[in-house]
């Protein structure tokens, strides 16, 4: 858990490589891309210096189940989530996205005959509660005109970023952490290559930025977070004890950005620690 925990963590430095790239004028197409693409190379790398010429897996089942991670809950996530957020604003995009606890547990009851008892429903509940909060401040719904698109586009972040876990798990039961990554963000960079189409930025400190993106938040997180996977046998609990990511967030932004944090977002901090502490007694 504390793997996973971890990850959650590193994911929360996303914000800082996001608006260092907007600053230099990089789009949301190329920053999505250069994560993958960066996080691709660095994963090779560390898992050629460790497997060497075994990373070259032919096992049809595992490269059809990292295909998976990669468009779903890599790929076609990012460019929902930037629809979200564009079409609907970060509140009702944050709303949709922390929905992933209940794709996660309900995923894990088809897939691995998980229980999901009251404590657990409870834990989840607070959770989604908590992360709205700790992001928003309670400030959601301020436009009133929702976009269809948008709204469904939201969901489908939610049920991407849930189903990591369960693709994450499935590739993981005979598979390394690092030969997953691999192989998740080489689909991931093809499908963000051929539909989201970035243009290409080829400065200096836009490269720079982008590695240190494809390193921090993406080829250590992850492979942290796959290890960790494979550890923890109950599954809907992941994304739960990963939601340590906004509040990690809120904190960054608090000291670097100087961000204004009221008291709906100290609540939420709290009852995410506490949805935290009770997911792992829940049975």
């Amino acid at each position: 858990m504390l793997l996973i925990f971890l990850a959650g963590i590193l994911w929360g430095t996303i914000g800082i490589f996001v608006n260092t790239l907007n600053s230099l004028g990089a789009s949301s197409a190329l920053t999505s891309f250069l994560r993958m693409f960066f996080g691709f190379l660095i994963m090779f790398a560390l898992a050629f210096s460790k497997h060497g010429k075994k990373i070259f897996i032919s096992d049809k089942k595992i490269l059809f189940v990292c295909a998976l991670l990669g468009i779903i809950a890599n790929g076609f996530f990012n460019i929902c989530y930037t629809a979200s957020i564009k079409l609907n604003g970060m509140g009702v995009a944050c709303v949709l996205m922390y929905s992933a606890p209940v794709f996660t547990a309900i995923a894990s009851r088809i897939f691995f005959r998980e229980k999901i008892g009251t404590l657990k429903i409870f834990a989840l509940a607070l959770n989604i509660l908590g992360c709205v909060l700790t992001v928003t401040g309670g400030k959601i719904f301020q436009n009133q005109s929702l976009s269809l698109i948008g709204l469904l586009a939201g969901i489908y972040t939610g049920f991407g970023y849930g189903m990591a876990a369960i693709f994450g798990r499935m590739a993981g039961e005979k598979t390394d952490a690092l030969i997953i990554g691999v192989y998740s963000f080489f689909f991931a960079m093809i499908f963000l290559l051929i539909f989201n189409r970035p243009e290409f930025n080829f400065d200096f400190k836009v490269l720079g930025t982008g590695f240190l993106y494809g390193l921090i938040p993406t080829a250590l997180a992850y492979a942290v977070y796959y290890t960790g996977l494979k550890k923890i046998k109950d599954t809907s609990k992941v994304p739960v004890i990963a939601s340590i990511e906004p509040v990690t967030a809120v904190a960054l932004g608090l000291v670097i950005y100087n961000e204004q944090i009221g008291p709906a977002n100290f609540i939420g901090v709290a009852i995410v620690i506490l949805s935290i502490i009770i997911i792992m007694k829940a049975k």
